[in-house]
């Protein structure tokens, strides 16, 4: 990639050319407003808040490229007029109650943009659309009262994931993200991929796991919550949207310290997604995927995204049951250890150590299997020790040592992307690995990829 220099605002940056103008400016720590932009999905050109000025006239800053001898303005008055019309037209769609609202964590788009830009005061008065915040779905929410049309999530259902699902009427009254034409979302062919809420800059689609345990007031009952967000918006009225943002921007930092992100590699399958876990206490908020993830970028399938409730369901077993004349009862950890460990020394001591094996779950790390193994061998006197990692994928180890010599995989999923033809052999790539096949559907369509199944 070859090297340029741009000026922004008369000052020279240096970096690589052909990258967006917002992501080059992020690279010298340089934030342009932007809402709709996202690196994972380009722009929609729909937030108008990232105007520019180069060579005399307005342009998005998130069309822009760089390249060598690219001048670009930010501060003229008709672009910072631009930007908070555009932002002002975003919010009459949206009720900011930030402090409020569960997704004011740091991560959300619209708050930052809009407290980044200083906006003295909301300009167009905010409407309420004629729907209701859809619930259908087990794992997500979709508010149209919060949704500013940015068309992120149509862009990342339609090309990226290549489900086709959601949509935009603009010819409608009220136009609205539309599951399947108008279907609730639970009616809808929807996956629950989990893509849509991904990249969704605000709080109109939302995890369930966020509400109501993403921040300090999340909690409140609605009965307390709406008279306190009515109050506050008349309050703006007369003072301004300049304090009310500094309280939520407090708001947003007092939650920071209380909000865990654990980066960690998918356990469901082989495809080695990654992303980030999102906890507060012991309570998931939600699996956020991130961008320079190698295998996955921000894609997930239901179980990546969303099948971690059982970590906290009320009916997982957390204590040990010992059965006691065919019921269980609760015992101690060390109890029931005691009397696995008791049990399998007697089965050895009666009917030898070859009456036991092992099989170590594929799931477990490298030092799990060493473990399991050196219990196997050291403490039963077994060589029956296995790992489903090696019994499961034995035929295909196999046919890979016969056909390409060597027992792994050859290529890459980027190579998988390049290819003309993809041949699928015993494989359902939309069940077993949602991930790679939508990178597969999405190289069909813009591409004309050829399978053969």
């Amino acid at each position: 990639m070859s090297n340029c220099t741009i000026h922004f605002d008369g000052k020279p940056l240096n970096g690589d050319a052909d990258t967006p103008l917002i992501d080059f400016l992020a690279n010298h720590d340089i934030d342009l407003p932007h809402v709709c932009y996202h690196r994972a999905l380009g722009s929609p050109q729909t937030c108008d808040v990232c105007w520019v000025q180069v060579d005399g006239e307005l342009v998005r800053g998130c069309t822009l490229k760089a390249h060598d001898g690219l001048e670009v303005t930010s501060q003229v008055a008709e672009a910072k007029a631009a930007r908070e019309e555009g932002m002002d037209r975003l919010v009459a769609k949206h009720e900011l109650y930030c402090t409020l609202c569960e997704h004011n964590t740091g991560d959300c788009t619209l708050h930052n943009t809009y407290a980044q830009m200083d906006i003295p005061i909301q300009r167009y008065e905010f409407k309420r659309k004629p729907y209701e915040k859809d619930h259908s779905n087990p794992f997500y929410t979709y508010d149209p009262d919060q949704c500013i049309l940015c068309g992120r999530c149509v862009e990342a259902c339609q090309n990226v994931e290549v489900n086709e699902t959601l949509s935009i009427d603009f010819n409608m009254e009220h136009p609205r993200v539309l599951w399947d034409g108008g279907k609730p979302i639970d009616d809808s062919s929807c996956v629950s991929c989990g893509h849509c809420v991904t990249v969704c800059p605000c709080n109109a689609l939302l995890e369930k796991t966020m509400q109501p345990d993403a921040g300090p007031f999340t909690a409140l009952p609605q009965d307390v919550k709406r008279p306190m967000i009515d109050m506050v918006k008349k309050l703006e009225e007369t003072i301004g949207a300049r304090p009310i943002t500094g309280v939520s921007m407090l708001d947003m930092h007092w939650r920071q310290p209380e909000i865990k992100r654990t980066k960690t590699v998918c356990t469901y399958c082989g495809v080695g997604c990654s992303f980030e876990m999102w906890t507060r206490d012991r309570h998931i908020l939600k699996v956020q995927p991130v961008v320079d993830a190698p295998a996955n970028g921000i894609s997930t399938c239901i179980k990546g995204k969303f099948a971690w409730d059982f970590v906290n369901d009320p009916e997982r077993l957390t204590t040990p049951l010992i059965r006691d004349n065919g019921k269980f009862r609760e015992a101690s950890w060390d109890e029931a250890l005691d009397l696995v460990a008791q049990r399998l020394l007697q089965i050895r001591d009666t009917h030898g150590p070859d009456s036991i094996g092992f099989i170590g779950s594929s799931k477990a790390s490298n030092e799990e299997a060493y473990l399991t193994q050196k219990i196997a061998r050291a403490i039963i006197g077994t060589n029956s020790v296995d790992n489903s990692s090696r019994y499961c994928q034995n035929p295909a180890t196999k046919g890979l040592f016969r056909t390409v010599g060597y027992g792994g995989d050859a290529g890459t999923i980027a190579d998988m992307e390049k290819a003309e033809l993809i041949v699928m052999v015993g494989s359902n790539l939309s069940e077993n690995h949602p991930v790679i096949a939508s990178k597969l559907k999405a190289q069909e369509e813009a591409q004309g990829q050829k399978w053969v199944v």
